[in-house]
């Protein structure tokens, strides 16, 4: 008998499917425990998570990319907890480059069957020592542009609107506002220069669709590179459409490669840092592969 808790994002309101699908697995006699739990406020699903990690056989965030980063970052690595996800979010890019489903028979097969993996993990640590920074990313971390346009989202009073339109008015922003700065990488991959955006990609999806990375893989054991260098607004939309149908660019200043620890740092003013769409501060920062640090449900690709 398993025991399994769903820890579900509260700041979206449950659809009738959600509310379905929890029925399920409540009523399920496979589960000696079925626990459901709302989070309350930015942060919470980290506190349960880190509650919960050693007492359950599964968790499964209930959300979008963020509600699975705060649970990962919740977890006890060292703990037999598995990790699911129901693509209850807006983006849901994670899921998106896992083929994931938000339905209760495609996650209870994968639960019954033990379909699980040992995934990849990436883990940014702050370089300044007044910096505490330490938080792991399940999908892609990004330093630049998409920094820039989570802290925006951040800003916006914009309440009433979807998660989809606060971050197209947010991308709107960054492209006026964003001016391209000057960093320094060190380590697997060396680079000095301006850039508009450097993804560190586990997963091969950002920014709502955005295939950044086709080849990221979580059980490659690397991590993947794109560097977006000193690229105009106009060459960038120029190329939007081949980065959304997963086609590498051919451009002098688009790079790709695969590292396991780089350092990055900033010539003039700190450069914004998001991971899995959420702010988390600004460089210098070190960005590291986590290999196989976690059980995860997944479906058997053919």
């Amino acid at each position: 008998m398993k025991r399994i808790l769903f820890i579900v994002n509260g700041a979206k309101r449950q659809s009738k499917k959600l509310q379905r699908i929890l029925t399920f697995f409540s009523n399920h006699a496979f589960f000696s425990k079925v626990e459901v739990v709302t989070t309350r406020y930015s942060g919470h699903a980290t506190i349960i998570a880190n509650e919960k990690s050693t007492t359950c056989d599964f968790i499964i965030a209930v959300g979008g990319d963020g509600t699975l980063n705060e649970v990962i970052n919740g977890i006890d690595l060292s703990s037999k907890v598995v990790i699911g996800l129901l693509p209850y979010g807006t983006g849901n890019d994670f899921s998106r480059g896992q083929q994931l489903q938000c339905d209760a028979h495609f996650l209870f097969d994968l639960i019954r069957n033990d379909s699980y993996k040992d995934i990849d993990l990436g883990l940014v640590t702050g370089l300044e020592q007044e910096t505490a920074l330490a938080k792991r990313f399940i999908n892609v971390a990004d330093i630049g542009l998409g920094g820039f346009v989570t802290q925006a989202i951040l800003k916006q009073n914009t309440r009433f609107l979807t998660g989809k339109i606060k971050y197209a008015l947010a991308i709107m922003r960054g492209m006026v506002q964003y001016t391209k700065q000057e960093l320094k990488v060190e380590g697997d991959h060396v680079f000095t220069g301006k850039i508009l955006t450097l993804a560190i990609c586990n997963g091969p999806y950002f920014g709502y669709g955005l295939c950044i990375a086709p080849k990221a893989n979580i059980h490659s054991n690397v991590l993947n590179m794109t560097n977006i260098g000193n690229v105009s607004l106009l060459d960038y939309f120029k190329h939007l459409g081949s980065i959304k149908r997963g086609e590498t660019i051919r451009h002098p200043q688009v790079h790709y490669d695969t590292v396991r620890s780089i350092a990055v740092y900033h010539k003039n003013r700190p450069c914004p840092v998001e991971i899995d769409g959420e702010f988390i501060g600004h460089t210098p920062v070190r960005i590291q592969i986590l290999p196989q640090k976690l059980k995860f449900l997944l479906p058997v690709k053919e």
